[in-house]
């Protein structure tokens, strides 16, 4: 009788201990994750120029129509400009991702030492990786003019000169380090490939470009439309490498879009920033929230599309 109680009470302290133990990532999720959420909701709906929460006065959705009609001098409709072009390393780095990937699996010795190579740059630091090629690429003492120098070019302003040069560097940027982790995902897709399928289609005179295109990519699309998922989000909301590349954000060296007051680093996540940190008292918190929340709506948007064109071409048949 006594070892079944002894049982019965050990079985609730588990339990309890394993309540416990799920309730604190839980609470750490309410108080940093939905808690800020919520307080950001209410905001957008107000103007708010300090971090004293009394002094928000309610002013509807004009946050909103502010920032859909692009009133803040352009700013926003750069912003987005900006992340659009950014984004171009998405398919960029899915692209040669695959053919690397391809290549290392083909590769009979030195596949894990060249695996581990192109993953180093993904668990680097991003703020290190952008103060690396911000090195590089600088216009006095940068490598890669050094290069250009000593083969009789002249040097490049890369990061102040144009928005074209700029965005060439910032998406390199973006496909160098991000470049590993799909290799990676790549290289186990191609691996779980049924070799009969290969050999049948050789059998049936089947070219290289023939296999690849009905048997590889289809094979392989559920790890393609993960990766351009997740890289997709990640452009939206990148900031760190724009941030680091110019040398921070309230001096910015970097080339405007035309004649505009517009810095072609002033992606949209960093234009938010910028709204909250550097110009609070003309842009305010609420602006500032509301761009956020038309943010989050866009990626929203932009990822349900993706996931619907996904079931037009995504086979998980193989």
């Amino acid at each position: 009788m006594k070892k079944a109680v002894s049982i019965e009470r050990k079985k609730r302290r588990d339990e309890f201990s394993s309540k416990f133990a799920a309730f604190i990532p839980l609470l750490g999720w309410l108080l940093f994750g939905i808690l800020p959420l919520a307080m950001s909701a209410v905001v957008a709906f107000t103007e708010l120029h300090s971090t004293d929460l009394r002094d928000m006065e309610f002013v509807g959705v004009q946050n909103f129509i502010t920032i859909l009609t692009n009133a803040d001098e352009g700013r926003t409709y750069a912003s987005y400009l900006s992340t659009l072009v950014f984004s171009l390393n998405v398919p960029v780095t899915i692209g040669i991702s695959l053919y690397i990937a391809n290549l290392i699996n083909q590769t009979k010795i030195g596949n894990k030492f060249f695996r581990t190579i192109f993953f180093i740059p993904f668990v680097c630091s991003t703020v290190v990786v952008s103060m690396t090629f911000r090195m590089l690429f600088a216009t006095d003492g940068g490598l890669i003019n050094q290069l250009l120098s000593n083969l009789g070019f002249e040097p490049v302003a890369w990061l102040t000169d144009t928005p074209v040069s700029f965005m060439t560097v910032a998406i390199i940027l973006s496909v160098w380090s991000g470049i590993g982790w799909c290799i990676l995902l790549f290289q186990a897709a191609l691996a779980s490939v049924d070799a009969s399928y290969y050999e049948s289609a050789k059998l049936d005179g089947a070219t290289s470009f023939q296999m690849f295109w009905k048997i590889t990519w289809p094979a392989i699309s559920p790890t393609t439309s993960y990766l351009v998922t997740m890289r997709l989000i990640g452009a939206l909301q990148s900031m760190s490498e724009m941030y680091v590349l110019v040398g921070g954000s309230s001096v910015s060296t970097a080339p405007t879009w035309g004649d505009s007051a517009a810095y072609v680093s002033d992606t949209v996540v960093k234009h938010i920033y910028n709204m909250i940190f550097e110009n609070s008292y003309k842009y305010g918190y609420g602006l500032a929230a509301a761009a956020g929340w038309i943010l989050a709506i866009i990626v929203l948007i932009i990822t349900w599309a993706n996931l619907k064109l996904q079931e037009r071409w995504v086979n998980y048949d193989f």
